[in-house]
C-alpha cells in the first residue's frame, strides 16, 4: 500500500532542509529544470564543465543526469560526475533520454550502467525497453506507438523494467499516460496528469530534477512518487487550451499545490509481482 503521508513528509523535509541539487541537463530545458527545483524549495546548480563537476558533486545533496541533447563535453562531465557521486554516496538518478533513438546514447548509457550505481533509472517505455531488450519502437526521444503503456501491455513493460531493477539493483521509473515506479518486488502505477504535458518540451527533464530533489531527503520510491504526483497534479490544475498559458500555470502550481490536493487527487496503486 502506498503511504501518502510519507510522501507529504518528504515535501516538508525538502522545504526545511533546502538541499542543493546538481542537475546535469541540457540547454533545451535547463531554465525549466532549475526553476522546478527552486519552486519545490530546494537549491539548484547546473554545472556541466568536466573540470568542475567533481567538485560540485561533492557539495551537492543529490545529482540528476540527463542524456538529452548530448555533447562530447557533457558526456565527459557525466562520467566524472557519476564517479564522484558514487564515491560520496550521493543519491543519483539518470534520465535515459533518446537511448532508443541513437547508437551513441544507447552505448553510452550501457557503459554508465556497467560502471556506476544508480539509485534511479528513468525513461519512457521505449527508452526502458531499449535498455531491457536492446530494441524499441522509439520515435526520436518520444515513445513509439507500439511501446505506449496500455492495459494490454502494462504487465509486460513492468516486467521489462523489473529486469533492469534486478540487474542493476535499482528503482526504475517508466513514464507514460500511466507512470510506473518499479522495484524487484512490485510496481506502483500513477494515473495522474494531462495530455498537455506531452506537448511542452522539457517537462520530462523537470520531473527528473524534481524526483532528484526529493531523493535528497527520502528513499528512491517515495521520491519518485512525490515528484510524479506534484508535477502531474499541478498539471491537472494548470490545464488549459493555450499551451504557453498552460506552461506558465504549471510552473506556478508546482510551488503552490497543497498537501490536501495531493491527498484528494492522487491516483496510485501498488501491484506485487
Amino acid at each position: 500500500m502506498v503511504d501518502l503521508e510519507k510522501i507529504l513528509r518528504a515535501r516538508k523535509d525538502l522545504r526545511n532542509k533546502e538541499p542543493l541539487i546538481h542537475a546535469i541537463t541540457h540547454p533545451i530545458s535547463i531554465n525549466m529544470v532549475a526553476n522546478a527545483i527552486l519552486f519545490l524549495g530546494a537549491k539548484a546548480i547546473c554545472a556541466s564543465h568536466p573540470e568542475e563537476v567533481g567538485e560540485i558533486v561533492k557539495m551537492a545533496d543529490s545529482l540528476s543526469i540527463s542524456l538529452g541533447n548530448i555533447t562530447a563535453e557533457r558526456m565527459a562531465a557525466i562520467d566524472l560526475a557519476c564517479k564522484a557521486a558514487n564515491e560520496k554516496k550521493t543519491p543519483l538518478i539518470i534520465d535515459m533520454v533518446g537511448v532508443g533513438a541513437s547508437t551513441l546514447r544507447y552505448d553510452f548509457a550501457m557503459e554508465l550502467l556497467d560502471k556506476y550505481n544508480f539509485d534511479l533509472i528513468k525513461g519512457n517505455s521505449s527508452e526502458i525497453r531499449a535498455l531491457a531488450k536492446g530494441k524499441s519502437n522509439a520515435i526520436g526521444i518520444d515513445v513509439g506507438k507500439a511501446d505506449e503503456i496500455s492495459k494490454e501491455n502494462i504487465e509486460n513493460i513492468a516486467k521489462e523494467a523489473r529486469s533492469l531493477a534486478e540487474k542493476y539493483q535499482t528503482t526504475v521509473i517508466v513514464t507514460g499516460k500511466t507512470d510506473l515506479v518499479v522495484t524487484e518486488k512490485s510496481y506502483i502505477t500513477v494515473d495522474n496528469g494531462v495530455e498537455t504535458l506531452s506537448k511542452i518540451t522539457g517537462t520530462g527533464c523537470m520531473v527528473t530534477a524534481m524526483v532528484s530533489s526529493f531523493m535528497a531527503v527520502t528513499d528512491p520510491v517515495t521520491a519518485s512518487l512525490c515528484g510524479l504526483l506534484v508535477m502531474e497534479i499541478a498539471a491537472e490544475k494548470a490545464d488549459t487550451e493555450g499551451l504557453y498559458t498552460f506552461f506558465v500555470n504549471l510552473m506556478d502550481q508546482i510551488g503552490l499545490i497543497s498537501d490536501c490536493e495531493i491527498r484528494e487527487k492522487a491516483k496510485v496503486r501498488e501491484i506485487k509481482f
